[in-house]
């Protein structure tokens, strides 16, 4: 059998592991790991990667994870992890749909510059510049990896067995979050109360979408994109926005929402221009901000008293809080049907945190 054979069958098959048969220090950084909290910039595809690769490859060093360097020359007893990742180790973590809440479904190379910044080192070591920024902790990584090089076939082995036990623990508590989020209820939330407390944009996103659904769905319209990922490749795939009104197929208001943390400038407007431009169907874009102070910053009056907000295209951007928003959606139906709404989209949003979905079932069912 071929070696992605091999781990389809361990995959499959994996139920338990020995926990005593992995070095302490191991398990325990392992264990410090956050799955799941990281999104689609998360490399912990890579952790699982690097130990197969010691089970089938043990007197490699699996930290060598590029083939060769950043001037292109050939790195002794280095291979490409990223072509390990993409070829071997996501689908078959796709096709037991263990991917989502324990590592991104790209490869794991693809979220970090600060890992593809050590090529010129030419392995992946744990005496860096600790001030490089990343949302996951960089120097667990690094120790995890410089840890998992030091196993034996027979401990990598318990190792991989032991994230296939945690991304199949993490795959019943999605399936049963997932079956909560999508029963019907009749229960009532106190949605911006629990927006206040709760930091996560997808969350907001997702109050948004469950609002224009409200207000545009007896016109036969759809809400689009609370299902994407939001990456740098969206800008490049020129994707009109966090969330779109379709109607019939066809995009007619684009809506891109800001979270707590985020303001508009006219940089925002301007690429506004350029969707509408590009999207002669898209009759409105509009701007959605959480704070609802954000709508009166000095700058939002700048720009909605500008005279060139009368021409077009920047006559049809329109700059609305989510409180406001809300209280729209809520003039047209109950608590409940909105709260149910909300629910709805979270089951769709793939990026949403997994304390959110946890903290809003629990709200839910103390009520």
């Amino acid at each position: 059998m071929t070696i992605r054979q091999k781990l389809d069958v361990l995959v499959a098959e994996t139920s338990s592991c020995n926990e005593q048969a992995i070095p302490t220090p191991l398990l325990k950084n392992i264990k410090k790991w956050k799955w799941g909290s990281y999104g689609w910039v998360s490399p912990a595809s890579l952790i699982f990667t690097a130990a197969w690769r010691k089970i089938y490859h043990p007197n490699e060093d699996c930290c060598k994870i590029w083939a060769r360097d950043e001037q292109n020359k050939a790195i002794p007893g280095g291979y490409s992890i990223r072509s390990e990742d993409e070829e071997i180790s996501i689908p078959l973590l796709a096709k037991y749909e263990l991917c989502l809440d324990f590592c991104s479904d790209n490869s794991g190379m693809q979220g970090s510059r600060a890992i593809e910044k050590m090529r010129s080192h030419k392995r992946i070591n744990v005496d860096f510049d600790t001030t490089q920024r990343t949302v996951f902790d960089l120097k667990l990584f690094a120790t995890i990896l410089n840890q998992i090089n030091e196993l034996t076939p027979e401990q990598a082995t318990e190792v991989v067995r032991f994230l296939i036990v945690i991304a199949k623990e993490i795959r019943t508590r999605r399936i049963a979050s997932l079956e909560a989020l999508r029963a019907e209820t009749q229960i009532e939330i106190d949605i911006m109360a629990f927006l206040t407390r709760t930091s996560d944009p997808e969350l907001t996103k997702c109050i948004a979408a469950a609002c224009f659904d409200t207000i545009f769905s007896p016109s036969q319209c759809i809400i689009t994109g609370v299902e994407d990922y939001k990456t740098a490749a969206d800008a490049r795939a020129k994707k009109p926005g966090d969330i779109c009104v379709m109607q019939a197929d066809t995009p007619r208001i684009s809506v891109e929402v800001k979270d707590k943390t985020q303001n508009i400038d006219w940089n925002n407007i301007e690429r506004a221009c350029k969707i509408l431009d590009a999207n002669p169907s898209i009759n409105n874009f509009i701007f959605v901000l959480e704070q609802r102070n954000a709508t009166v910053a000095p700058i939002i009056t700048e720009i909605v008293t500008n005279l060139k907000m009368s021409r077009n295209p920047y006559n049809k951007i329109s700059i609305i809080s989510l409180h406001d928003l809300h209280l729209l959606a809520s003039s047209i139906v109950d608590v409940k049907t909105l709260t149910s709404k909300i629910s709805e989209y979270m089951a769709l949003a793939p990026a949403i945190k997994i304390n959110t979905k946890a903290n809003w079932i629990k709200t839910m069912n103390e009520q």
